[in-house]
Formats: structure tokens, C-alpha cells, sequence
């Protein structure tokens, strides 16, 4: 894979981001108390310099609790947020297996090194759902990308040959999640997700006109597979079982929208762009 660099963040893009951020999550969450601003990811998945081109392709997000066992089992709860018009890009949660540094890796198989930006290993987080950091301030890591084989099925659903499973050190399942929208509105595209509860009055199927405009904008520039349209409203129940392909763009009041899922790795997730880092 072509290495691409990693975009720094400037203050004035952070400063901003965190600002509007913030403002919407006192509009979904007013008894909340707020949210500190050190508690807010931006996340620009390198495609942004400026804040112009952050409204178009980004994600706000105070994740809540990371909780994994030794086993790969646990849960992950979010609050994600959009700015209007705002995208989350294309992206899947799949099976990854940790492989012993001398295993031959199996056909249709791949390291993640050769398929995400940036992969490095699979990190350690603390109880506080904040990333685990040695004195250095750098990453620690449960496997590093450099002393063993990590690795993903090329399409995201083989399961690894039986007659190589001595090769298998650890296995962490694709993330499964359940959205459910708080505010605002957006359209969620994903073609197998399921809508398990739509408010009184809500076609999830039938998404508003101004909307359906700027999906198709984005469409246009974005890598976007995905054909099936579902409009998020607030009280709406969504499932994406791991493997599914979504994206999200915000409407236009933007969204804001919970997250509970099982064990989120976010540095295995494979996006449609390949240039996107997370």
C-alpha cells in the first residue's frame, strides 16, 4: 500500500469543530451537564485542513466506555455527531485475527498494514475509554502490527482454514451496533442494516427531498457503495450487524445519535477510502 502522510489538525480547525460540537450535543442533551471539551473526538479521518472542508467530511464523538476482555467480548457505548451536511464515510467492522509472527497467512486473507492507513496494531484502552499511553505519550498496544500477523478476509466474511487454526492467537469479532437518533435528523446509508423501531409517522424508506439532493452531492465525491437509503430521525432504532457497510451524512440541523454496540476497534475498521486514516 502507498503510504499516505497523516494531516495534522490546526487549533483554528479544532477550536471550531469542538465549539459546534459542543453546542449540539446542549441541544440533544440539555440535562446532561454538557460535555468537556477534552472528552469530544474530531475526527477528520485525513481528509480535512480547514474547517470548510471538515463540515463536508467528519465526525464528533465522546465515546462513553471501551470494554474488552481478554477474550474480545464486551461492549462499546458512543454519542456521535454530525454538522449539517456532514459525512461519515463508508466503513465496515470486520473480524480480525491476530496470527503468530511466523504463520504462513492463509489465501484470501491480508494484513491490515496493507489495507488500513496508518495500522499499527490493536491498542490498549483504559477504563475511562480513553487510549492506554506509555510515559512517552505513545500508544500501547495489546499486539503490535510489527510482532505478529493481524489480519482481516479480503472480503470481510471467510472464516480462517480450520487446518491453520494453530496459527491463531486471538480472535476479535466485527463490531455489531445499534444507532438510535436523539436529534436532529440525516440519512443513514446501508444496504443489509434493519430498522427495528420507527417513531409514529416516520417512513424510514422515504427520505425528504432536501435531503436527497445532498446525498446525491455526496455520492459524487465521496466512495460510497452502498445503494440503500434509510432517513434518521430522532427516536429511531437502527442495527448494523458487523460486515455492514455504512455511511451517514447529517441533515440539515445536523445529528446527533447514541451508539451501543460490542468491542469497538475503531484502527481495524476498513473504509471504501482508501486514503482515510482514523
Amino acid at each position: 500500500m502507498h503510504v499516505i502522510p497523516k494531516k495534522e489538525l490546526s487549533p483554528e480547525l479544532c477550536g471550531k469543530a469542538a465549539d459546534c460540537y459542543a453546542e449540539l450535543y446542549e441541544k440533544a442533551l440539555p440535562g446532561a451537564g454538557g460535555i468537556e471539551k477534552f472528552r469530544l473526538e474530531i475526527a477528520t479521518f485525513n481528509c480535512s485542513e480547514t474547517f470548510e472542508e471538515f463540515q463536508k467530511v467528519g465526525l464528533g464523538l465522546e465515546t462513553i466506555v471501551i470494554f474488552r476482555d481478554e477474550s474480545g467480548a464486551g461492549h462499546t457505548g458512543k454519542i456521535l455527531m454530525n454538522l449539517p451536511g456532514q459525512l461519515l464515510l463508508e466503513h465496515g467492522h470486520v473480524d480480525t485475527l491476530v496470527l503468530k509472527k511466523e504463520a504462513v497467512i492463509a489465501d484470501g486473507f491480508v494484513k491490515l498494514s496493507a489495507l488500513i492507513n496508518g495500522f499499527n496494531g490493536i491498542v490498549k484502552y483504559n477504563s475511562d475509554a480513553s487510549m492506554a499511553r506509555d510515559a512517552n505519550g505513545e500508544p500501547e498496544y495489546l499486539y503490535r502490527a510489527s510482532d505478529y500477523q493481524i489480519v482481516q478476509a479480503k472480503n470481510g466474511l471467510d472464516e480462517y482454514p480450520q487446518e491453520k487454526a494453530a496459527d491463531i492467537l486471538e480472535s476479535f469479532p466485527g463490531k455489531s451496533e445499534t444507532f438510535k437518533a436523539i436529534y436532529g435528523d440525516g440519512v443513514l446509508l446501508a444496504d443489509t442494516a434493519q430498522v427495528i423501531y420507527a417513531p409514529s409517522g416516520v417512513n424510514p424508506d422515504v427520505v425528504p427531498a432536501e435531503l436527497l439532493s445532498m446525498v446525491e452531492e455526496v455520492r459524487e465525491e465521496q466512495a460510497i457503495t452502498t445503494k440503500r437509503m434509510i432517513y434518521m430521525t430522532k427516536g429511531m432504532n437502527v442495527l448494523l450487524s458487523k460486515n455492514t457497510h455504512h455511511a451517514f451524512m447529517g441533515g440539515l440541523n445536523g445529528c446527533v445519535y447514541l451508539e451501543f454496540s460490542t468491542p469497538s476497534m475503531d484502527e481495524a475498521d476498513r473504509f471504501t477510502d482508501k486514503r482515510v486514516i482514523r
